[in-house]
């Protein structure tokens, strides 16, 4: 798994976050949701739960253009912040909230979201400190727009797979 080994590039340990059966033909530990059925800010929960160190990467699987120069640059500006989260801003306006760095001490805005039926990363954001690191900045470092390239459909995978043939065939 891709991102399984861009992540140990960076953290220490990795997990797959979701059910046992995520980790199959991997070796990879997975840990189960503690707020099962939470989406995505159940599973940071879990991991922030689960961990021993005070900083944690949580890095989606379906990023197929992510750079590992990319998370070592975020690693570097969440150890530099004061922050509860570092995460990036896209070209298209948005965030990353699934490539980041979260701080063992967001785990209680975590909660108290998930305890109370908010189930959205950006409100539980809205409760802690965030470094956001801006489109113009990761550009200047050289960073590309695909990074963040996310794939949501069978279309997107198809494309994804078109554009890493055609960059295979190129650097030929």
């Amino acid at each position: 798994m891709r991102a399984g080994r861009q992540a140990r590039s960076v953290a220490g340990r990795v997990y797959i976050l979701g059910p046992a059966d995520c980790a199959r033909g991997t070796d990879l530990v997975a840990l189960p949701d503690e707020f099962p059925g939470a989406g995505p800010l159940g599973a940071i929960y879990t991991g922030l739960l689960h961990t021993p160190t005070e900083f944690s990467l949580f890095l989606s699987c379906d990023v197929p253009f992510m750079e590992t120069r990319f998370l070592r640059y975020l690693a570097r500006r969440a150890f530099e912040s004061e922050a509860d989260v570092t995460l990036a801003a896209t070209p298209h306006q948005g965030y990353q909230p699934l490539s980041a760095i979260y701080r063992r001490r967001a785990l209680p805005a975590v909660w108290r979201s998930l305890a109370a039926g908010r189930n959205k990363i950006t409100i539980a954001l809205r409760r802690v400190r965030v470094c956001l690191l801006s489109w113009p900045e990761l550009a200047r470092a050289g960073f590309r727009r695909s990074i963040f390239d996310n794939l949501n459909t069978p279309a997107d995978y198809l494309s994804a797979r078109a554009r890493m043939h055609d960059q295979v065939r190129s650097a030929q």
